[in-house]
């Protein structure tokens, strides 16, 4: 039983591979659904510790360089003691001027990090474009993945088990001596019989790195009968923009299916899907073609040929399937919300479905749908789901239909291992079973996030952020002084700095903290509860440090601690910056998120639409 709605159809048109063509991306996962802590690195990363952008070019690179040169170079300083602090300090910037000025070493850090630079790279010949060392260096990045990967097997199963419990909610009414049958809850739960039950498991190996090819079983029980067959699957991606699928079974009855998706360019695709059920009949065939209309919409009309007679082929067969026309719109945010719309016309195929998602405190995400056509009855469903473990997704859905009846699917995938329950409620629209099955859960589940989920999640959060900080305590304490020593070192060149900009009526800062994203409001910093937590942290001097010709701007990307003259003080949690400037004799403040840029002052743009642009963004990236 596949999951309603026409964005479910939607995306089930395309070659199943997360490697494939490019289409209407899925969002990234939401904050909200895994309250896991921002990932901490230890190494810093280089383009921050030269305050530059990742695309920056190699004059940049040397233009910082030298500037930092004049401040941490251990022959400019004056005592012992600042020798040796310098000189860390000046060996860490001059092995990433190094790195990042060597055009072999640049790809490798850009693509792999510092695991890349510590693993040995077979290097062709020096004379190569940057493209194609790029495609070089991914070559050898994918077969070190194979090596390592070549005895792995996909396995991924899936059972579905019918529950039949229309009984459960019959009413006394219903039975011509209600006396001879139980109607306590026990005894209505004992009237639930298994209906039908399928079971697949398949296991998929990659041949090469555009091959894959999978083997799926399948076994399908009904009333003590039932009958199982094999599929075998070949996925095969001829291009970056050509990607095909072709399964067929290997008992009887035998289907054959050709699924292909090919990207024209970054804003339109198109995919087919072709069927052969029996020989005696020409092939089905289904076209979709979409284009993206804005940056998270995409238009597409589909075509359902159905079954149809070529001369002699397919006249005398009984199979008559409708052809069919469907237009409609999808939308997908980041967020994870998203809508789709879609109009279909045929002969007895004509209806018209829509769907929307989005997404409820508690990581949940809902999904709420209708259809209505010429030939059935308007119908409707909601579907919630949500992260149960870190490897465990649960969820719940709920179909009915006017003039129909009421079916509840449980849902529950860990690891590619999924089990689904369809339980038939009622074989009419009932307002009793839809209100127990739907606002009493939904009450029930609002009153346990507010007094159980939401307590505990902030509590294991904290626990963890305080594992965290006392299992780094070293670390935080030695890369605090290693920032203290390097903002004792700026002291003297910030201050001529300071002098200039204040000459040329510049840009000078009045204030920068660094720290967790909660303790700054709108009416200044909120101090730590804790005496002995230091959340914030005064980084005044390393920010005009980075001023040059009275502007400041600071990359974003990367968090803002591997500034030189910064440090983490939290461990684990959000961090933003808030800078007070002063420019031209007027004073500004802005506030941005540990990873977005900054640039100050502003041309155009005055400093309230400034603020709210950075904070807008910030919580963008945070959805």
């Amino acid at each position: 039983m596949d999951d309603p709605g026409p964005s479910s159809t939607y995306y089930r048109s395309f070659a199943s591979t997360a490697d494939g063509p490019i289409h209407p991306p899925s969002p990234p996962q939401s904050p909200l659904l895994t309250p896991s802590l921002p990932p901490h690195q230890r190494e810093a990363d280089l383009y921050a510790l030269l305050n530059l952008p990742r695309e920056a070019s190699e004059s940049q690179i040397r233009e910082r360089y030298r500037t930092l040169v004049t401040t941490f170079h251990p022959d400019r300083q004056k005592n012992q003691h600042d020798r040796l602090i310098a000189h860390e300090r000046f060996t860490e910037i001059q092995r990433a001027y190094e790195i990042l000025t060597d055009d072999n070493k640049r790809m490798i850090y850009d693509l792999f990090g510092e695991e890349g630079l510590k693993t040995s790279w077979e290097l062709g010949p020096k004379n190569k474009s940057k493209e194609e060392l790029r495609s070089y260096f991914i070559q050898q990045a994918n077969h070190k993945k194979i090596l390592e990967l070549e005895n792995l097997v996909k396995s991924k199963s899936e059972i579905e088990l019918v529950l039949d419990s229309r009984a459960v909610f019959l009413p006394k009414s219903f039975w011509k001596d209600p006396s001879i049958v139980s109607h306590d809850p026990i005894s209505r739960l004992g009237r639930v019989r298994p209906g039908r039950s399928i079971i697949k498991h398949s296991f998929e190996v990659p041949l090469k790195d555009n091959l894959q090819v999978s083997i799926e079983g399948q076994a399908l029980s009904r009333n003590g009968k039932g009958g199982s067959n094999i599929l075998g699957t070949i996925k095969y991606q001829f291009s970056p923009r050509l990607w095909i699928e072709f399964s067929s079974s290997a008992l009887q009855p035998r289907v054959g299916r050709l699924k292909g998706t090919y990207t024209v360019d970054e804003d339109q695709y198109i995919t087919w899907n072709i069927v052969q059920q029996t020989l005696g009949n020409p092939p089905q065939v289904g076209v979709t073609y979409g284009r993206r209309l804005y940056s998270d919409s995409t238009g597409f009309i589909s075509y359902e040929s159905g079954s149809y007679s070529l001369g002699s082929w397919g006249s005398e067969s009984p199979l008559s399937v409708p052809s069919s026309l469907s237009v409609g719109v999808t939308t997908t945010r980041r967020n994870g919300t998203g809508w789709t719309v879609q109009t279909t016309a045929g002969l007895g195929a004509s209806r018209l479905a829509a769907d929307w998602s989005t997404k409820i405190p508690g990581g949940l995400k809902l999904k709420f749908g209708a259809e209505v056509g010429l030939s059935s009855s308007p119908a409707l469903f909601i579907n919630a789901d949500g992260k149960l473990t870190d490897n465990t997704r649960g969820g719940v859905l709920l179909q009915c239909e006017i003039g129909g009846g009421i079916i509840m699917k449980l849902k529950f995938n860990r690891l590619g291992q999924r089990i689904s329950i369809p339980i038939l409620l009622s074989e009419r629209l009932s307002p009793t079973i839809l209100f127990c099955s739907t606002v009493l859960p939904s009450i029930t589940y609002l009153g346990a996030y507010r007094y159980i989920i939401l307590p505990n999640k902030k509590k294991r959060l904290r626990e963890r952020i305080n594992e965290l900080r006392e299992e780094n305590k070293d670390f935080i304490l030695q890369k605090k002084h290693e920032a203290l020593d390097a903002v004792s070192l700026m002291e003297r060149e910030v201050e001529k700095k300071i002098r200039t900009e204040r000459e040329r009526n510049g840009l000078i800062i009045v204030s920068a903290h660094y720290g967790s994203s909660s303790s700054f409001t709108s009416r200044g910093i909120k101090q730590s509860e804790k005496e002995d937590e230091e959340e914030i942290i005064d980084v005044t001097i390393p920010v005009q440090a980075l001023v040059q010709d009275s502007k400041l701007y600071i990359p974003g990307g990367k968090g803002k601690f591997n500034i030189i003259g910064f440090w983490d003080p939290c461990i684990g949690e959000n961090k933003s910056l808030r800078v007070r400037y002063l420019f031209r004799g007027k004073l500004h403040e802005v506030t941005v998120g540990d990873t977005i840029s900054l640039r100050a002052p502003v041309k155009g743009m005055c400093l309230l639409c400034y603020f709210t642009y950075a904070r807008k963004k910030e919580a963008d990236l945070l959805e």
